[in-house]
This record gives C-alpha cells, structure tokens and sequence, in this order.
C-alpha cells in the first residue's frame, strides 16, 4: 500500500510540474486545482510516507498549495473556462 501511495504522488507531481514548466498554467485551471487537492489529500494521508520523510511530505503539500492556489487566481483572473462539449 505504501508503494502505491507513493506511486500516485509521484504521478501527480509529475503532472503538475509538467503543466506548470512546459504550458505555463495558460489552460486546464479547474483540472489543476483538482490534481492540487488529490494531491494534498494523498500525502496527508500517507501515514507511513510521513513517517519516512517529513521534509518530502511538507514540499510536496507546499506544491499542491501553490498551484491550487496560483490556478485559482488565475481562473478568477481570466473570467470562468468555456465548456468544451456542447
């Protein structure tokens, strides 16, 4: 269970660190601050991963509160997306 929980948090930050680099948050806010909170939720409730590493556990939850935050200025910022399907 602990390579699990390990594994989703790598993914997560990867995509977000990806997003954040190469796209520059321009699109996708809503997304973002979803993966932001999976995030946060993840790591804080990876008791044994805590446990190991407490500075990993602290800069991965400052990650996804940075980008959660930095997505919903700029989704407020640049008025509400338009829905893609209609």
């Amino acid at each position: 269970m602990e390579k699990y929980y390990f594994i989703w948090i790598v993914f997560v930050v990867a995509v977000l660190l990806y997003r954040m680099i190469f796209q520059k948050f321009k699109q996708h806010h809503r997304e973002n601050i979803g993966l932001s909170a999976i995030l946060i939720i993840f790591t804080g409730s990876s008791y044994p991963l805590a446990q190991m590493n407490l500075f990993f556990v602290i800069a991965v939850i400052a990650l996804g509160v940075y980008c959660a935050v930095w997505n919903s200025i700029l989704l407020t910022r640049n008025g509400y997306e338009k829905p893609s399907l209609k």
